[in-house]
């Protein structure tokens, strides 16, 4: 092409083009380069399909179901987005909110906590709300606690509150169907999973408790305490503690499987594809195999785990302590597979959740929903 070119142009011309050449071909491979770049193998384009402005800066918790969004703040302030961002509603019951916000075919779960000078007036109050206005259907008194965490089973809500007690309430009224003080305090957050929760004690214990009746089914002492619990998919107990050890246990047996050993205490345990993701205080994620707990593979992480959530069962979706960032981990061999970056001030502030193909977050300025690939039209 170049040699063409010159062949129709006097001598002046053809002097002046062949010093303008290495500008011209350095143009040309750029633009061949940008034109022939592909994504790194395993890598996913993260799309981010929309932002919603969070006014007062205190957004704390997130929830989705299959056609809304719910986020709530400080005054226990509930706002409802629609799955493309748009706002639906916005309540405020005063207070806090002290638990997680809980979608269902009933209305909307959570806890609001007051305190106050009368005695009568202060303590946590479960609440169910429309999900189309926010209004509120029914409430009930639950025991003053610093966190209460709210499931679903059989018609009934599951309340695990902070202090150590566990109750049934019927989902239609609020009427306690069961209620069982079992510890002096929870340590970290509960694991439901089929028909039963596992909790960790303030005192050093890991209780399994059915769902229908507030049985206590297993209970195992944990010298190190219990800093996160986990059920698998076979109904086996997986507990980490302040030493940095995971062990799974078997039935109703009291002594561990087996026993993996981390460099700090554990943060969390997620169960998916027949592994165990786990998260250390040593700044690592680790993949163990459930058969035998050995380490299928690990990832050194910038800091220590804020927030974290697997989707899709394909990966887990990584926050760091003081991380401008969200980091997605593909499971199988933990390598990075893309990241959604935040404002240099924003941090995330609750788990992410998944619907409606959507990746939803919320930061300390804004909630918004991203997409592995094209945005999904709603």
């Amino acid at each position: 092409m170049i040699k063409s070119l010159f062949r129709y142009v006097d001598g002046k011309e053809m002097v002046m083009l062949r010093k303008a050449l290495p500008k011209i071909l350095v143009v040309m491979t750029l633009c061949l380069t940008a034109f022939g770049q592909t994504k790194p193998a395993g890598e996913v384009d993260i799309a981010k399909c929309w932002a919603y402005p969070l006014s007062d800066n205190t957004a704390s918790t997130l929830a989705a179901d299959a056609a809304n969004v719910y986020i709530g703040s400080s005054g226990a302030k509930v706002e409802a987005l629609s799955l493309d961002g748009k706002k639906l509603w916005a309540t405020e019951f005063g207070g806090d909110i002290n638990s997680n916000l809980l979608p269902t075919d009933a209305g909307l779960f959570l806890v609001t906590a007051t305190v106050s000078d009368d005695a009568a007036k202060s303590g946590s109050v479960l609440r169910v709300v429309s999900k189309e206005t926010g209004i509120t259907s029914w409430t009930a008194k639950l025991p003053t606690a610093d966190r209460h965490f709210l499931n679903i089973y059989q018609g009934s809500i599951i309340v695990v509150s902070g202090n150590g007690v566990v109750q049934s309430l019927d989902i239609k009224d609020g009427t306690v169907k069961w209620k069982r003080e079992i510890a002096e305090g929870f340590a970290g957050e509960p694991r439901f999973g089929g028909d039963a929760v596992v909790v960790g004690s303030t005192a050093k214990q890991a209780f399994t408790i059915m769902l229908a009746t507030g049985e206590i089914i297993s209970l195992r002492k944990i010298e190190a305490g219990v800093t996160s619990v986990g059920r698998v998919s076979t109904g086996d107990v997986t507990v980490g503690d302040g030493l940095g050890n995971v062990s799974l246990f078997l039935g109703g047996s009291e002594k561990p499987s087996w026993k993996f050993r981390s460099g700090g205490a554990i943060s969390n345990i997620l169960a998916a594809n027949g592994n165990l993701f786990v998260t250390s205080h040593d700044n690592f994620a680790y993949s163990l195999h459930t058969s035998n707990g050995s380490l299928a593979w690990k990832r050194r992480l910038t800091g220590r785990v804020s927030h974290i959530t697997v989707i899709n069962e394909k990966y887990m979706i990584v926050s760091a302590v003081d991380e401008h960032s969200v980091v997605l981990i593909e499971l199988v061999k933990g390598k990075v597979a893309g990241q959604i970056a935040l404002g240099a001030d924003e941090m995330l502030t609750a788990d992410p959740v998944m619907s409606g193909g959507l990746i939803l977050t919320i930061t300390d300025t804004a909630a918004y929903g991203h997409s592995l690939g094209p945005c999904p039209k709603q």
